[in-house]
């Protein structure tokens, strides 16, 4: 899952590697996406991707679910925007979601498939409208093969790496390591964001 098709996550040691990174500062990242997916299943435990993540014996993986600030940015997105009546079902779209884990993750590349890549120009103009002139921005790469939509490849400026079994346990652990920094990043736009969310009137649920 790398922009020259070479497929990077796991050494014999099972630590996520890169063998030939874009730059010399950028690593890769694997999201399993559980925490959009699965938040809009109402039975959990027979939605495709339980069954799959059950499977998962990497250790370098990030689980969606243990990065809570992910889900609150892209409420916040979603509540930036004018309302419509009738209120959709889903406030938040996949380039809410994608534009909160480019921001928080650091990403820098994404894979995305070709039809997808509207979905991370919209991703990018949610940032420069919410940020500015020096928003964040992601740049495509092509995906070398189809992969199951709930994972997401990217590349950012640092590198987590576990040294454990693999499984989800390991990509828990790996997410929690991760945490403090998406919480950091969340916590300096709150106070803007908190604002016109109450004056549009929905909040992060």
């Amino acid at each position: 899952m790398s922009p020259t098709g070479n497929r990077p996550f796991e050494n014999h040691i099972g630590i996520l590697t890169f063998p030939e990174p874009l730059r010399a500062e950028l690593k890769p990242i694997a999201l399993v996406r559980d925490g959009e997916c699965l938040g809009r299943s109402l039975d959990l435990a027979r939605h495709p991707l339980a069954d799959w993540l059950s499977r998962q014996r990497h250790s370098g993986w990030l689980l969606e679910s243990m990065l809570p600030e992910i889900r609150t940015l892209a409420m916040l997105l979603a509540a930036r925007r004018p309302r419509v009546k009738p209120t959709p079902a889903r406030l938040s779209d996949e380039a809410d979601w994608l534009a909160a884990r480019i921001y928080l993750l650091r990403l820098e590349k994404v894979e995305m498939a070709e039809v997808e890549k509207d979905i991370l120009a919209r991703a990018n103009d949610r940032l420069r409208e919410l940020c500015g002139a020096g928003a964040p921005a992601a740049a495509a790469c092509p995906a070398p093969s189809p992969q199951p939509a709930w994972l997401l490849a990217g590349w950012a400026p640092f590198q987590q790496a576990v040294r454990d079994i693999g499984g989800a346990a390991a990509m828990a652990s790996n997410s929690r390591r991760l945490r403090p920094q998406c919480r950091q990043r969340l916590d300096a736009l709150l106070p803007m964001l908190r604002t016109e969310a109450g004056r549009s009137g929905l909040q992060p649920r």
